[in-house]
């Protein structure tokens, strides 16, 4: 490569600055021959021609990853896919109970030991006095022994709750042949059948209908037809009484039923006759 000389001046000072030879100093640069003051020239603040590209250098290093950006926009609900195949059938469960039924055997202080049926307790019927126009419309079968929340002794005239007797024999229409009852007060036994969920009383009847299981068979009574109403229900056929109950205090009472014709049909119901009923459980 051809050089060129440029001259860079020393630094003399007085008249001596027209001496090139003394006063600048000549130096090859690549574009020719200059001369330069005050250490402008080639390597001493040199002026040069640009020299080539170098090689790239090479890749920095990953930097930090940016903070997220905003959630774009909700899309448009996509088209419902289509159905898959069924699943497999899962292993069949454990039996159960059914949770059972309970009802209450008016009349009596036993469950039927024929029907897997259990005794949860036995009580005392009772309801509102047959004179009384309000209090509630059932009959209830009361524990034997109660127990108490918050009290006020003495009659506030709310509601009262009286003991039941039957009234049978005094107008000679016992359904109930051997057993003298008549003024007696009322036993009742709530009962338990574990296996089978539904129960019925049917009245009018003494026979379940197929498939169905028999409890309890017996005559339908309720409160006389002068007092204030009261409800429907199955007395055991063969009753029992209360031991110490049979002074006439009256309260709730149990009186037969009987068919009336006219808008009952007459027949196959005939007029006057006390109606039967059956408890049946399934």
């Amino acid at each position: 490569m051809r050089k060129t000389m440029a001259t860079v001046d020393v630094g003399l000072a007085g008249n001596d600055v027209d001496d090139l030879s003394r006063n600048k100093r000549q130096i090859y640069c690549e574009d020719g021959l200059t001369e330069e003051t005050e250490a402008s020239a080639c390597t001493l603040g040199l002026r040069g021609r640009d020299g080539r590209d170098g090689a790239p250098g090479r890749d920095g290093a990953a930097g930090r990853d940016g903070q997220p950006g905003l959630q774009g926009p909700i899309g448009e609900k996509g088209d419902i896919g289509p159905e898959g195949p069924p699943g497999e059938k899962g292993e069949t469960g454990a039996d159960g109970d059914g949770g059972g039924s309970v009802y209450i055997r008016w009349g009596r202080t036993t469950c039927p030991n024929d029907t897997d049926t259990s005794l949860i307790y036995d009580g005392i019927a009772g309801g509102t006095d047959c004179s009384h126009s309000g209090g509630g419309a059932n009959y209830v079968c009361l524990p034997k022994d109660p127990e108490w929340g918050v009290f006020t002794d003495g009659n506030q005239g709310s509601a009262y709750m009286y003991g039941a007797e039957y009234q049978v024999d005094q107008f000679g229409n016992s359904p109930f042949q051997g057993a003298s009852v008549y003024e007696h007060d009322v036993p009742c036994a709530v009962c338990h059948v574990a296996s089978r969920g539904s129960k019925l009383m049917i009245p009018a009847r003494l026979s379940c209908p197929s498939g169905w299981t028999r409890e309890y068979k017996g005559y339908l009574m309720t409160e006389r037809y002068t007092h204030y109403r009261s409800e429907f229900v199955c007395m055991d056929g063969e009753p029992e009484t209360r031991p110490g109950g049979h002074v006439n205090h009256n309260g709730a009472l149990f009186y037969p039923v009987e068919a009336s014709c006219g808008s009952l049909p007459c027949p196959n119901y005939v007029q006057g006759r006390e109606l039967t009923c059956v408890v049946c459980t399934k």
